[in-house]
């Protein structure tokens, strides 16, 4: 009598067990770190005179994880654009910000989209983008 013969040994089926195991292990513990939930990631500053020096938002963010979170650094794409945010790690269900400054008369009459990536410490959103926009209009 001829035996059948199986698409998978006893071996493989105990190795893909056991990277089930791992992988949901993992994931589980990746979505319960440490996590930035914005109430917002954009603002519009709407029309705003060209003639004026500069003008700032502040993002806040709460942590949602169960591990404290930490910014790590912040990049804008340009010199009229500067970030500062909380320097201390922001414990599970505390707040922090990062405040957006745009200076207005350093660039050209018109519309404005400027974008602030801020880098935290979160496996699972370790990048996200900040939006101020608007419209600098001539004071003539």
């Amino acid at each position: 009598m001829k035996s059948k013969k199986r698409f998978f040994s006893t071996k493989m089926l105990r190795g893909l067990c056991v990277a089930s195991f791992f992988i949901l292990h993992c994931s589980f513990f990746i979505c319960e770190a440490q996590t930035p939930e914005f109430a917002h990631s954009t603002h519009d500053f709407g029309k705003v005179a060209h003639s004026t020096k500069e003008i700032s938002h502040r993002f806040t963010f709460t942590n949602t994880g169960s591990e404290p979170l930490v910014i790590t650094k912040t990049v804008t794409g340009c010199a009229c654009v500067k970030a500062d945010f909380s320097k201390r790690p922001v414990a599970p269900g505390e707040s922090g910000f990062v405040e957006v400054v745009y200076e207005v008369s350093k660039k050209e009459a018109g519309v404005f989209y400027k974008v602030v990536d801020v880098y935290t410490n979160s496996a699972e959103q370790p990048r996200v983008s900040l939006i101020v926009k608007g419209n600098a209009v001539s004071d003539k």
